[in-house]
């Protein structure tokens, strides 16, 4: 649930995050591996749940789950976002208070991943794009954002 990701700092600074009921999936170990040091120019922090990474510190933290439920159709905003290389992602958008939350569609495990509207005001979708090759190298896409334009 996208509302109930509640972040937090445990002891050390490490960031509280709830895991994803598919968290264990071994896809999810190899996203949490190949996930970059430092993204959007914050710096990658330890996290206290499993399939999970976070950027930054306290309210300007950046949140990636992998093992999230796939999310079936919907009418919520899906949009396909392709990298400056040609790699291409379909997410679902969606906008809570100051947050600004992209799941994976068509891909399992699912990622989804929140990023506080302070920390890429003008385009929060950078992060999302930024993330696009880790998500393809690890979780095959299955099915596409399609449109009611898409649909004869």
């Amino acid at each position: 649930m996208i509302g109930g990701i509640a972040l937090g700092l445990a002891g050390c600074g490490t960031v509280r995050v709830p895991a994803g009921p598919e968290a264990g999936d071994p896809t999810c170990a190899g996203v949490v591996l190949g996930a970059p040091d430092e993204l959007l120019g914050l710096p990658r922090a330890e996290t206290s749940s499993q399939g999970t990474i976070a950027w930054g510190s306290g309210e300007d933290t950046i949140v990636l789950r992998c093992g999230v439920t796939p999310p079936g159709p919907t009418t919520d905003l899906c949009t396909r976002l392709e990298d400056s290389s040609g790699v291409q992602v379909d997410w679902i958008v969606r906008e809570q208070d100051d947050l600004v939350f992209y799941t994976t569609y068509g891909r399992s495990p699912a990622i989804d991943i929140s990023v506080p509207r302070a920390v890429a005001p003008d385009q929060p979708s950078a992060a999302a794009l930024d993330l696009g090759q880790l998500v393809t190298t690890n979780v095959d896409a299955t099915d596409h954002c399609v449109g009611a334009e898409d649909v004869s």
